[in-house]
């Protein structure tokens, strides 16, 4: 200890003994503050310790009073032991295992925990104690003065679950307090079962007396049972009997069924073939007839594509004929057209020529109007009456010609545009005439190709006719030989019904 309580400076108490350590002493002689020590390293409160305050545990007297001490220090030290015998001292230290618990009090009423001079809190400390046995919780290993008395008076058994007694303190000590609960519970569940069991018990009681009324009734079932087993094995043996008898017997009519069967299958095959053959032919029938109806639509769709074809050249025909002839009044009126429009161009070059001089004898007469403004204004009257006779002409002559130009302009597109026409009714007939002649090319290798198939087609609806004939005898056959197998059946089962009924 360091400056705590009562203690100036620093005081080592101990070693304690290995088992058990008593302080005793006079009033006043400071057996307390070893326990509060203890108490504060161990990580008691001030109230516990009879403090108000965590500072009020640093040493105060008249000695330290020049220099007070601003702290107080209390470390336990611990070290694991191997007990070699019953004295004192017989035990043994085992290497490394000395711990130091140190607390520090301070004057602003804070503390610190050290373990081994490191830094740590309070939880730290308990886990580690509390691997070593150390139960800071209920704190068993520290006996206060007082506590002895309250032992001593403590009741077997706390009254309430509040109450201590001496049952309760006893299970703090040794730690079963925790499990006081799970008992209780475990308690209530094997009084629950309990009841459970007593109650399944009756049932099998009931079970086993109801079970030995009917024993009576058992053994008379069970004889009941035992003959009724006795005659099943004899009626089993007289059937194995009767079952051997029968199938010596019917060996013979297994060999001729084997016979039969054999016979059966043969035709069966041959009928197979026969259905196999019939099912080619009808498939190159199919496919035959499918050729000749493909060839047939096509010859059909040629015949309308060229009849169409030929409808179609008569029309272009005739077109070009009509068009041929409009060409030709074309070229009449447009030859007209060129006569009267070489003749207003004359007449217009004539006027223009005349234009120039007009506008000379405007630019005089305007040049001497300052001194001849009468004599002017009758020349310029006579002029202008002249002008405007040649300038209506003129526009006349213009007016008229427009017409024929646009008259033109048309006739030379209509022109054009059928000689377009001409020419694409010419390309179309040329393509018409080409893909018919391929076609009465196409069409006679059709005729051919139609006459060797139908040629083809005729043998071979002889051969169905034979092939279906054969089969026909086949299905006979096979059906007579059903019939006899039929027959068998029955002479096998009457055979059997017999020998039953002999034995």
């Amino acid at each position: 200890m360091e400056d705590f309580k009562s203690y100036a400076g620093v005081k080592e108490i101990g070693p304690f003994h290995k088992c058990f350590s008593a302080v005793v002493g006079p009033n006043g002689s400071g057996k307390s503050n070893v326990i509060d020590a203890m108490l504060f390293v161990f990580g008691k409160r001030a109230k516990k310790l009879r403090l108000n305050k965590v500072s009020e545990l640093i040493h105060k007297s008249d000695g330290v009073k020049d220099n007070p001490p601003t702290s107080a220090r209390v470390s336990v030290y611990f070290q694991d032991i191997v007990d070699t015998g019953s004295g004192d001292e017989d035990y043994r230290v085992l290497p490394n295992t000395e711990v130091v618990v140190t607390r520090i009090a301070r004057k602003d009423n804070s503390s610190t925990y050290k373990l081994n001079g490191k830094n740590c809190s309070f939880k730290e400390i308990g886990k580690y104690l509390g691997s070593k046995g150390i139960d800071l919780d209920n704190n068993r290993f520290l006996i206060l003065q007082g506590e002895v008395e309250m032992i001593s008076m403590m009741p077997p058994k706390g009254k309430t679950e509040s109450d201590e007694g001496l049952l309760e303190y006893l299970e703090d000590i040794i730690g079963s307090s925790k499990f006081v609960e799970a008992t209780n519970e475990a308690a209530e569940k094997v009084d629950s079962l309990s009841e459970v069991r007593q109650e399944k018990l009756n049932r099998v009681k009931a079970v086993e007396r109801e079970k030995d009324s009917l024993e009576g009734a058992k053994q008379e079932a069970e004889a009941l049972i035992g003959k009724e087993r006795e005659i099943r094995r004899k009626q089993s043996i007289l059937y194995q009997i009767n079952a051997m008898l029968a199938s010596n017997e019917t060996a013979k009519y297994t060999e001729q069924k084997e016979e039969l069967s054999e016979k059966l299958k043969g035709e069966r095959e041959r009928v197979a073939d026969a259905r196999k053959r019939i099912k080619e032919i009808e498939k190159n029938l199919k496919e035959q007839r499918k050729d000749y109806d493909n060839t047939y639509n096509e010859l059909k769709r040629t015949k309308d594509e060229f009849q169409a074809y030929e409808r179609r050249d008569i029309k272009l025909r005739e077109t070009i004929k009509h068009e041929r002839a409009n060409k030709k009044k074309l070229e009449a009126k447009r030859k007209a057209e060129e006569k009267k429009e070489k003749a207003a161009e004359t007449k217009k070059a004539k006027a223009e020529e005349n234009i120039p001089q007009l506008e000379e004898e405007i630019q005089n007469l305007t040049e001497t109007k300052a001194t001849e403004d009468k004599k002017l204004e009758v020349i310029e009257e006579e002029t202008k009456v002249k002008t405007q006779k040649i300038r209506l002409d003129l526009e006349a002559k213009t007016t008229e010609l427009a017409p024929v130009k646009q008259e033109r302009a048309v006739l030379q597109a209509d022109l054009d545009t059928a000689e377009t026409e001409l020419k694409i009714l010419e390309d179309s007939s040329t393509r018409a005439k080409e893909r018919l002649s391929s076609a009465e090319a196409e069409l006679k290798d059709l005729d051919g190709n139609q006459e060797s198939k139908r040629k083809a087609r005729k043998q071979q609806e002889k051969e169905l006719a034979t092939t279906k004939k054969k089969i026909g005898e086949l299905e006979r056959e096979d059906l007579e030989l059903s019939t006899k197998e039929e027959n068998l059946g029955k002479q096998h089962k009457e055979l059997l019904v017999r020998f039953e009924l002999k034995f």
